[in-house]
């Protein structure tokens, strides 16, 4: 009887306010070996309540949420989950908004119209990581 290792899933919670780019990317994600899209959001509330509630290992953040904006989320997440991965995905890839992503602790800044498909493979890459580490 041959023996399969059970490996984990990366955990991946989107929070845009756009309802086309969250199912984009949720499919575009779910059709990754090793990643499961544990829920999304589409403001800031649901995506702090939905990192409380769902505890994902990675959060796919946009900056503009209609209740307040993603760095509301990163002050929230270093403070309260600082080990948490982001990869933030916007549609204002400004030098100012990078450096403070990065001073709230990401380490992974997208330009939306341009690097999309690099978000999604950075998943790919982070779910690959996950597998050795198990």
């Amino acid at each position: 009887m041959a023996s399969y290792r059970r490996y984990r899933k990366l955990r991946v919670l989107i929070a845009d306010d756009s309802a086309q780019i969250r199912l984009r990317l949720a499919a575009m994600l779910d059709s990754i070996d090793g990643v499961e899209v544990v829920g999304d959001a589409e403001s800031m509330q649901g995506a702090l309540a939905a990192i409380t509630e769902l505890k994902p290992d990675l959060v796919i953040l946009d900056l503009h949420l209609p209740d307040g904006s993603g760095f509301n989320v990163l002050e929230q997440v270093q403070a309260e989950r600082p080990g948490l991965k982001v990869i933030v995905l916007t549609n204002y890839p400004l030098p100012a908004y990078r450096d403070r992503c990065g001073d709230l602790g990401t380490e992974h800044f997208f330009d939306k119209s341009t690097e999309f498909a690099q978000a999604v493979e950075l998943v790919r890459q982070l779910a690959v990581g996950l597998d050795r580490q198990e």
